[in-house]
């Protein structure tokens, strides 16, 4: 049960538009960043990292949004998950990104590096992006400001 000096006490008012804002710079941010690396691997004479890396990026995009039409699809009116379908869900997702990966380790190694690194590029963004938005969030309630565009 949480209490209101929990986790639900302290992000329960987060904005929903908070998390497509998060999204989006989530989407541009490891574009532009799998771009760079991309560019950095074919210049250092690592060519075939690149087409991996850009697989990678569409692997974690892919599975970021069936994530997000899972979530929507095993949750109840009521607001509680259904664990069973929606478990199985992730494990399938993520077991075919970790089945492309090793494949392309084994057949194409330098491809399945970049695949790799793609999609760590992905959650790394993800990961940046939902930090800064919370400390943000955290600012400005615990300021009693109003939160900038």
């Amino acid at each position: 049960m949480a209490s209101e000096t929990g986790l639900t006490g302290v992000l329960g008012g987060f904005p929903v538009l908070g998390v497509e804002r998060i999204v989006r710079r989530t989407l541009i941010s490891a574009v532009v960043a799998g771009l760079v690396a991309a560019v950095v691997a074919i210049v250092v004479g690592y060519p075939l990292i690149a087409p991996g890396l850009l697989l990678g990026l569409a692997l974690a995009v892919l599975n970021h949004r069936v994530f997000q039409s899972s979530a929507m699809r095993y949750i109840d009116p009521e607001g509680s998950v259904r664990r069973k379908p929606f478990t199985g869900s992730v494990l399938a997702r993520l077991g075919l990104c970790t089945a492309v990966a090793i494949v392309l380790l084994i057949w194409v190694r330098a491809m399945g590096f970049g695949v790799i690194a793609g999609l760590a590029i992905f959650q790394g963004a993800m990961l940046v992006n939902a930090v800064v938005a919370l400390i943000h969030y955290q600012r400005v309630e615990i300021g009693g400001g109003m939160p900038r565009g």
